[in-house]
């Protein structure tokens, strides 16, 4: 009897530890358990297209914008798993960051995705800054996904514009740039509205450079932003050497990494920038003038 209470008050005890450890663990941002059911329901249970080999994606998710990060970690770790498309591997702090972003740790990735992360301006364990280590990358064939803050980065120099501000943190307008691009399918050519903290852009950021695929619906979004232009993109792809960059601001809220048409929108993106997906990466602004 004595030993059978004795088990039993070992057990209660070991159990308890594992939660306390399991909430020590936990970061006060993370997903909870009902929003991570949310974002297994949304992610896609299968790939786009089967990957022509075994895919590897580095993501730098270091700081900044936790909310969003967090639940974008959760959504890419899910849609790894679930479509077999990719696997993952977190760089979550500047000391990994500086260590993985070097030649010979980059050669074992088909792409690298910027997570909800600012700053950028770190030094890599070679003595180059990770701007140029990246640049160099992705320039030889390597891909590049940028989610929301990566812009608000010395990334943007890569991705091609740099974040100026966000006037739009509510509902606003999103329209189809290009409806019959390869990764704009999943929306079948019609806008949408969504509530999300929404960049502008500024200094490098131009069509003559950039394929838009996605922007504002300025007749549908009532704060009309600082661009004279009124040009404010929301998605873009772009070649960068021999490689491929696709960036979509989307995903400071967590609730976007909850919706299954965004989440297919991003898996098309990675699979994309992983080289198994073949899209027109012609800048906007040649096609407009070339169609004159």
């Amino acid at each position: 009897m004595k030993r059978s209470v004795l088990l039993s008050v070992l057990i209660v005890m070991f159990a308890g530890s594992v939660i306390l450890c399991q909430e020590i663990s936990r970061r006060p941002a993370d997903p909870t358990g009902e929003e991570l059911a949310k974002i297994e329901a949304a992610v896609p249970k299968k790939p786009s297209v089967q990957p022509a080999k075994p895919r590897k994606m580095l993501i730098l998710t270091y700081q900044s914008h936790d909310r969003g990060r967090f639940a974008g970690e959760a959504a890419l770790q899910i849609m790894a798993k679930q479509t077999g498309a990719f696997e993952v591997e977190f760089a979550r702090d500047k000391e990994t960051v500086s260590k993985m972003l070097v030649p010979e740790k980059l050669k074992a990735f088909d792409a690298v995705c910027v997570n909800n992360s600012t700053g950028g301006q770190g030094v890599s364990a070679n003595g180059k800054s990770w701007v140029e280590n990246l640049s160099a990358y992705v320039a030889d064939g390597g891909g590049l996904v940028g989610i929301h803050a990566a812009t608000d980065n010395k990334f943007g120099e890569i991705f091609g514009g740099y974040f100026s501000g966000h006037p739009w943190s509510e509902e606003v307008g999103v329209k189809i740039d290009d409806p019959k691009h390869r990764l704009t399918r999943v929306f079948d050519s019609k806008g949408f509205t969504v509530n999300d903290e929404i960049y502008q852009f500024t200094k490098i950021y131009s069509r003559d450079n950039l394929r838009v695929l996605l922007s504002l619906d300025m007749t549908k979004t009532a704060d009309k932003g600082r661009r004279e232009d009124k040009d404010n993109a929301v998605a873009w792809v772009k070649q960068h050497g021999k490689g491929r960059i696709f960036y979509c601001s989307l995903g400071h809220k967590r609730h976007i990494f909850q919706d299954p048409k965004l989440l297919q929108f991003y898996l098309d993106g990675i699979q994309f920038a992983l080289g198994d997906i073949k899209a027109d990466m012609t800048p906007s602004g040649q096609l407009q003038k070339s169609a004159r």
